[in-house]
């Protein structure tokens, strides 16, 4: 995660991607678990037990009875994620970590990036982490460090209109004070050459992903 990051408790949030592989970030020891349906199972799964399962259960097939619960409607207007999401922030946490968001349908991911944002927007820092992938995202003003990790590309795509006064340093392919646009995908599979990659922007959002299913030609997608 960006080293940027100095908020207040950490929370643990659990989703029901169906990725077969753990998640390729541990889950802090002293975090706050909360489990967004299914997601309980891949909490039981990493040895972790949860101080709170929320969702309908649809997902789940039952309500875990045994477990610290709260049922939601099936038909509501948040995911069962951004149910957790939402607990986590009135709990007072800011730094939230969201395993099991990968891997399943395009709209659940696109809806859990859609969550990154609204915890950026509510004075928070969030990331997505599944078996090979993490996204995150930086507000204009902020800096963030990455670590390098074997086999992992990095990427910067400009989730705003456009992203100005964006550096890349210690990557392969540096930027200074650059212009990123929505429609051009101009920061994708970077890859990272120094110890840690430093990454900034002064205005707009930027996306930042990173994923072990490295491409062997920068531009081949």
């Amino acid at each position: 995660m960006s080293e940027n990051t100095k908020n207040h408790r950490i929370c643990a949030i659990f989703a029901g991607g169906p990725e077969q592989g753990l998640p390729c970030m541990p889950v802090p020891e002293d975090a706050y678990v909360l489990c967004a349906d299914s997601g309980l199972r891949l909490c039981q799964r990493m040895g972790r037990k949860p101080d709170l399962v929320l969702g309908d259960f649809d997902s789940l097939g039952a309500v875990p009875e045994q477990l610290p619960h709260i049922v939601s409607p099936a038909e509501k207007d948040d995911t069962d994620t951004m149910l957790c999401v939402r607990t986590a922030l009135e709990k007072g946490c800011r730094d939230i970590r969201i395993f099991g968001a990968f891997g399943g349908r395009l709209d659940h991911t696109l809806a859990n990036l859609q969550t990154l944002e609204f915890l950026r927007k509510n004075g928070a820092s969030g990331m997505l982490i599944g078996a090979g992938d993490w996204a995150c995202m930086l507000q204009g003003g902020e800096t963030g460090r990455f670590p390098r990790r074997s086999g992992e590309t990095l990427s910067v795509f400009a989730w705003s209109e456009h992203c100005g006064g964006v550096c890349i340093r210690g990557a392969k392919y540096p930027l200074e004070q650059a212009e990123l646009h929505r429609s051009i995908p101009l920061g994708v599979s970077n890859e990272i050459t120094a110890q840690y990659a430093e990454i900034c922007c002064e205005t707009g959002i930027l996306l930042v992903i990173g994923s072990r299913q490295a491409l062997s030609c920068r531009n081949s997608v």
